[in-house]
């Protein structure tokens, strides 16, 4: 799994979707300008829509989601046990 280095990725669920459109068509669309991403008439959504993931692509998408879900489900234990806790 790769470790990247800055800011976390941008969640597909909780953040601004076009910036989550633009992230993920950054990492796994073959490119060399940003034109070659997306067209100027459309948005980074409309183009991540438009673009065909590969099987391997998909499956590491999903895979970086993966990480923010287990995130949400430790948090909602640790809810759940402090609440427990309290009554």
């Amino acid at each position: 799994v790769p470790n990247f280095i800055g800011p976390p990725l941008p969640r597909p669920d909780k953040e601004d979707w076009e910036f989550y459109c633009c992230t993920i068509l950054t990492l796994f669309k073959p490119w060399r300008t940003g034109k070659d991403l997306k067209a100027d008439e459309e948005s980074w959504h409309e183009s991540f829509e438009n673009y065909e993931f590969g099987e391997k692509e998909l499956l590491y998408i999903k895979n970086m989601n993966l990480r923010y879900e287990c995130l949400d489900a430790r948090d909602d234990f640790q809810a759940q046990m402090k609440a427990g806790n309290q009554s």
